[in-house]
């Protein structure tokens, strides 16, 4: 009786040292991203916009971050509410995923309700386009670019319009690109207008591009991403259209879920030559 105490003692502090062992060994980070945490949290609210305000790295130390700016309910003055989180945690996957998307909004919900999450130019789901917010007016040029009301101008700074006009050719550019299959799930950069090493991007933070030591590094790192195509594709982790968001969107945001599971090396290939060419604008470094 005595033997097998000892021997059921030794096979227990064996397991509990086994378990903690193997605790150790997980990842760092894991699923949700603290896109799908906000998105959670932000379910409630009528419309919000959440844009990648800031990124930072460390790879030798496995420091992948990201701050957020998230905008509240920006269709009410009132209730309107802008602020930029804390630094954030992601996983060195979803880090190289959005590495080309710095001032890009990364989902969003629109005040009739639908969600997406392909990484956009901020504002282009829900406000530009609706004439419940602005117009299309034509400049002494004959370009046409879209004016936002009045009693709406607040909301061009807070979502992110204020850094610079957004013409109707660019936006009806921007339709196509969602509407065509082969890149209705790929972040949308324009030509190169949009995306980390924008103007846009620049005139959203420009203390990102005064921090020299954050540049080599990201460089550092997207270099090492474009080398590996295979490892830091979309298609290679799992996307998040578990969350409970992404279930009840619209058609629009199941769509940009599956982007998640889409490389953008595919994009690439599989886009006509001159959407290819918009995808990829934006690039860091470059």
């Amino acid at each position: 009786m005595k033997m097998f105490v000892k021997l059921f003692f030794v096979v227990s502090i064996t397991l509990v040292m086994f378990a903690c062992g193997s605790s150790q060994q997980k990842p760092k980070y894991a699923q949700p991203s603290p896109v799908d945490v906000l998105m959670r949290d932000l379910d409630t609210e009528k419309a919000y916009s959440i844009v990648l305000y800031d990124m930072h790295v460390e790879e030798g130390k496995k420091i992948f971050q990201h701050k957020y700016k998230v905008t509240k309910n920006y269709m009410d003055k009132d209730k309107a509410k802008s602020e930029v989180t804390d630094w954030k945690n992601v996983e060195e996957m979803y880090f190289a995923q959005n590495i080309n998307n710095m001032g890009m909004e990364l989902a969003s919900k629109s005040e009739d309700g639908k969600t997406h999450k392909t990484p956009s130019p901020p504002g282009f789901n829900g406000v530009v386009g609706n004439k419940q917010y602005g117009e299309w007016k034509t400049d002494n040029s004959g370009n046409s670019f879209w004016a936002m009301y009045g009693q709406y101008a607040f909301m061009s700074s807070m979502i992110g319009l204020a850094t610079g006009p957004v013409y109707r050719s660019s936006y009806s550019d921007y339709n196509s690109y969602r509407g065509n299959p082969n890149t209705a799930n790929q972040p949308y950069y324009g030509n190169n207008q949009y995306g980390t090493n924008s103007p846009n991007a620049q005139k959203t933070n420009p203390n990102f591009f005064e921090r020299k030591q954050t540049q080599s590094g990201l460089s550092s790192f997207r270099q090492k991403v474009e080398s590996n195509p295979t490892k830091y594709s979309r298609s290679s982790s799992s996307s998040s259209s578990n969350s409970p968001t992404n279930r009840t969107s619209t058609s629009s945001s199941s769509s940009s879920s599956s982007s998640d599971r889409t490389s953008r090396s595919s994009s690439r290939s599989s886009s006509s030559s001159s959407s290819s060419s918009r995808s990829r604008g934006g690039s860091f470094g470059k």
